[in-house]
């Protein structure tokens, strides 16, 4: 605003009175005011009329006799609400890192638990081949048991046991006289290591019998292990599973017992 006629034709001068300038107007309205004494007798009028205008229509002032603000309280109020929102979003802030590192600890909970879920997942696949491969050795350790026990033709009265303490326990071997064959429970002797198996051979070392491989899984169980009178011998090693070369060293043996 350039002159006095200008600053009441554009009402800003009712609307100071009124408090509803902003705080730049509001500023610049009052140094106006404070330069031009007729502006300061223009604002006393208005005010004046606006009073007697409320008395006419009984117009009560607002609760707390509001009155205009100065440029310094518009200052002081943009000042708070500054602060406010500095505040505010302080916590806003606060608020965002505490979900973000909830995110990201559900995050890795959701990673342990699927990697759990599937190495459950995997061991129960291996669990179920394993026992199928055990429910198979055993019905064939069995038939291999029952077609040797109706070949001899054996009595049973003539079953003799005999227990035989080895490195890892005790062996149990029960021989029928005249059969053939020997009867080897392993169930009280310690399991191999990992990825180790017994091995059970029955005659000399220029001689063996095929076999019978017996792992940890595999102990519980009778093996029916031939043997020839000529060289009634049972050789027990402890090997690693899988192995094919006989043995070819007496002193590689976890056990040798002669077969009565």
């Amino acid at each position: 605003m350039t002159n006095r006629e200008e600053l009441k034709r554009s009402g800003l001068l009712d609307q100071y009175v009124l408090g509803l300038l902003d705080h730049e107007r509001t500023e610049e309205v009052e140094r106006m005011i404070e330069e031009d004494p007729e502006l300061a007798r223009e604002v006393a009028r208005i005010r004046k009329d606006l009073n007697a205008y409320a008395d006419l229509k009984d117009i009560g002032p607002p609760p707390g006799e509001r009155t205009p603000r100065t440029a310094e309280e518009f200052r002081d109020l943009d000042h708070e609400v500054i602060t406010a929102m500095m505040e505010h979003n302080h916590t806003l802030n606060i608020w965002r890192y505490v979900l973000m590192a909830a995110c990201l600890i559900l995050i890795g909970v959701a990673g342990y638990l699927f990697r759990l879920k599937e190495e459950l997942r995997s061991d129960l696949v291996t669990e179920r081949a394993l026992h199928a491969q055990d429910e198979a050795s055993h019905l064939r350790d069995m038939e291999r048991g029952r077609a040797a026990l109706i070949n001899a033709n054996s009595d049973w009265e003539n079953l003799t046991s005999y227990n035989r303490p080895v490195d890892t326990g005790t062996l149990h071997i029960h021989v029928m006289e005249g059969a053939g064959i020997a009867l080897v429970d392993l169930s009280d002797i310690k399991p191999p290591g990992p990825g180790q198996a017994y091995y059970l051979y029955s005659g000399s070392l220029s001689g063996l019998s095929e076999p019978e491989i017996v792992t940890g899984r595999q102990l519980n169980g009778l093996y029916v292990i031939p043997f020839h009178d000529a060289d009634p011998v049972l050789r027990i090693y402890e090997w690693e599973a899988g192995r094919e070369a006989p043995p070819v060293v007496e002193d590689q043996a976890l056990a040798v017992i002669e077969l009565p």
